[in-house]
């Protein structure tokens, strides 16, 4: 079960992001005239940071800092990017397929080729 603690205020940049949050009038420091202390929301859940809050200048006062929704990441994409080799590799092999001489029909024996082709048979888009 989370832990919740009744939050006053919260430091915020102009940009949208909570970059602190406190529970006592008197934790609030002194920041830059670029950045403003506003009212927290009522409860927040303490095993949280304050970057999963997110601020919302255009909403009524009370109401501004909100929780962010919890992200669930698509396995499948992941698992397809994790899947390519990384850009300097794959630079790399491409480079040694043109050296080799490996244009036209002849390209898809290359390195290059087939270790993307791999990734795509592996995890195809769906």
């Amino acid at each position: 079960m989370a832990n919740f603690s009744l939050v006053e205020s919260a430091h915020t940049g102009a940009n949208g992001v909570v970059l602190d949050i406190v529970d006592d009038e008197a934790k609030k420091m002194e920041v830059h005239s670029n950045y403003k202390w506003v009212a927290g929301p009522e409860t927040w859940d303490s095993t949280k940071g304050s970057i999963d809050y997110e601020y919302d200048s255009t909403a009524s006062e009370g109401s501004q800092i909100t929780a962010k929704p919890d992200f669930t990441p698509d396995y499948t994409i992941l698992r397809r990017e994790e899947g390519y080799n990384n850009i300097a590799d794959q630079l790399d092999q491409l480079w040694h397929d043109i050296d080799d001489g490996k244009f036209g029909e002849d390209a898809k024996t290359g390195i290059w080729y087939n270790g993307i082709k791999s990734t795509k048979t592996a995890y195809p888009k769906t």
